[in-house]
């Protein structure tokens, strides 16, 4: 079998990046074992402008934001599904400094532009908001798993997936890549969370973290926004809202635990006016980077192994537009953001070293 590209894993940055080759007219094939556990599976898909602890403006705001509509939108209007809702972020101060700190920063033109409104304390009927809260626009989730879910039935049509477990040994790699009975110019590794043991690529300072969400079903809770108070609670229809998340660095099981079950719970108590029921319980393991920053491009020693990884917790907002980017790239040779530093990691104990060359990792990303 003869293809341009093998991919290796088929959760949101495989999916899309697939999609994107094949939009470049290339061809692709996936190789991906399924788990519903992996981050694509479980993730809320929140995605909003504003960093809320920091409360400072998400890095490359406006060009994530505007590529999350625009892919998820057409991908939903191919099948008449819905895959995007956008709804406002309501982020409730813990206290009067805090809600001090959101008025501060609303002087800021880069805050401000995204922020609808000021709530008075005590004024939302159905949580706890005795210091107020803010209500972000330019904000929503995505449902991932059903876009991914979608996408992958689409390509096991299209016959361009081998469902089973990646094996390196099966692989070589010289002026083609040969993987079993398949030759390609290259192969990319959009793994998530098994990256870390990827030998191409485990040098690379990965922060695996676990997290674990609820699904709980409250009769008197607003469906029409997104509430976040140290825990996110999202609606997602029928009276039911994911709630979360933990994050957990030790445990990188993908067992549920009792005590993320509680924890969860006692933030919600202090969050809702009214019971809740809780109807189910998942976690994941998150591809996240120290440096906060994803993992993109072609190794420096083997010019046709390449990666996108490393999305962490921003993965739906990260992965449309880096995907969009690096395909076509990898399609045209072209760079793939020249708004930002770009830096080429090496096994050197983490050093930098900048390099002006077409495709590389993407490690701090800083104007230049």
């Amino acid at each position: 079998m003869q293809t341009d590209y093998i991919i290796v894993g088929n959760g949101l940055a495989g999916s899309l990046l697939a999609w994107h080759l094949l939009l470049q007219e290339k061809n692709v094939v996936i190789i991906d074992e399924f788990n519903n556990t992996v981050a694509s599976q479980v993730s809320a898909g929140i995605f909003l402008p504003i960093t809320g602890r920091r409360i400072v403006r998400t890095w490359m705001a406006d060009e994530l934001l505007a590529e999350v509509k625009t892919i998820f939108t057409q991908l939903g209007k191919l099948i008449g599904e819905t895959y995007l809702y956008e709804m406002p972020v309501v982020e409730i101060p813990a206290s009067v400094k805090e809600w001090n700190e959101w008025q501060q920063r609303a002087s800021s033109p880069d805050i401000s532009k995204y922020i609808s409104r000021f709530l008075a304390p005590n004024s939302i009927e159905s949580v706890h908001c005795p210091f107020g809260a803010i209500e972000l626009k330019n904000s929503g989730y995505v449902n991932i798993s059903k876009c991914v879910t979608f996408l992958r039935k689409l390509y096991l049509d299209m016959e361009i997936i081998i469902e089973g477990k990646f094996n390196f040994d099966d692989l070589q790699y010289s002026d083609k890549i040969v993987y079993k009975d398949i030759v390609a110019d290259k192969i990319i590794f959009c793994e998530g969370a098994a990256g870390i043991n990827n030998p191409f690529f485990n040098y690379l300072p990965f922060q695996l973290s676990k997290g674990e969400i609820l699904t709980i079903r409250c009769n008197t809770l607003s469906e029409e926004q997104i509430f976040n108070h140290g825990i996110f609670i999202l609606p997602i229809g029928n009276q039911l809202f994911r709630v979360g998340s933990t994050y957990e660095w030790n445990d990188l099981t993908t067992n549920t635990t009792e005590s993320a079950r509680n924890n969860l719970s006692e933030k919600l108590q202090t969050v809702l006016k009214s019971d809740f029921e809780i109807v189910d319980q998942k976690a994941g393991i998150r591809p996240s980077v120290k440096e906060r920053r994803p993992f993109i491009g072609i190794h420096p020693k083997h010019k046709n192994i390449g990666i996108f990884n490393g999305l962490g917790t921003k993965g739906v907002m990260l992965a449309p537009y880096f995907a969009k980017h690096f395909a076509w790239h990898l399609a045209h040779q072209k760079t793939v953001n020249g708004r930002c530093g770009y830096s080429s990691f090496f096994l050197n104990y983490f050093s930098f070293l900048r390099l002006s060359i077409s495709c590389v990792i993407i490690l701090n990303s800083r104007p230049i």
